[in-house]
């Protein structure tokens, strides 16, 4: 396996190529892969491990990360069984970050970086059991709840999983987190405007900066849920 090089951020030729492929098909994007190859994939690898590194560092020590795709860089083609209208291929980059042994269903951060519609940052976790997650909310959810409100004032943050239109039995229906016991599923998500830092090493401690929100959501996910 090379070496990974030092990132030194996302060459305009690389967003430039994004950009174009969510519009193409595969006959052009078979003609135009020696740009994604050289411009996009190289630099996405090289952020991963620079991102990986600084959130290991200011958020938690146990965080995992993989440079290549299906590790920590999604795959660039769209899954057309579940969208058939979508085009062939994501004009942006997603990256995942996990803490825990089981990629699936261990607390993760996200980012997803788009050169033109904003850089989105997002935390959350696939539950193992709906149970589990309820009974944490109940018993140990307050500095939770209060977490995430001071993280949605400050970034109008979505938070996202509710799954259920009541409060679930044995809860009462005015449980003071009655909001967070209807999930199935968690993630707070939110987005900034693309800086033009995009194209240089700053960009990494950037979305370090930003994902740094998240870190007492995502110590106690680890803690309850991990």
């Amino acid at each position: 396996m090379s070496k990974i090089p030092d990132f030194t951020g996302f060459p305009q030729t690389g967003l430039d190529f994004l950009t174009t492929l969510g519009t193409k098909n595969k006959t052009w994007f078979d003609a135009n892969r020696s740009i994604y190859d050289s411009d996009v994939v190289p630099h996405a690898k090289a952020f991963v491990v620079e991102l990986g590194e600084l959130l290991a560092d200011r958020i938690s020590g146990g965080i995992e990360y993989a440079p290549k795709t299906n590790g920590s860089i999604a795959p660039i083609n769209n899954d057309l069984r579940f969208t058939p209208d979508a085009s062939p291929y994501k004009d942006h980059l997603m990256f995942k970050f996990w803490e825990g042994p089981d990629k699936k269903v261990s607390p993760m951060l996200w980012v997803r970086m788009s050169p033109t519609d904003g850089v989105g940052f997002a935390s959350g976790i696939a539950f193992r059991s709906t149970d589990r997650w309820r009974e944490a909310i109940d018993e140990q959810g307050e500095s939770f709840a209060v977490d995430l409100d001071v993280l949605v004032g400050k970034t109008k943050a979505d938070v996202v999983g509710e799954g259920l239109k009541k409060v679930p039995k044995p809860y009462a229906e005015d449980h003071p987190r009655g909001d967070l016991l209807r999930h199935k599923g968690f993630q707070v998500r939110w987005i900034k405007k693309t800086p033009k830092s995009i194209t240089t090493a700053k960009f990494a401690d950037w979305c370090a900066n930003e994902l740094e929100r998240v870190t007492p959501i995502h110590a106690w996910l680890v803690r309850h849920l991990g």
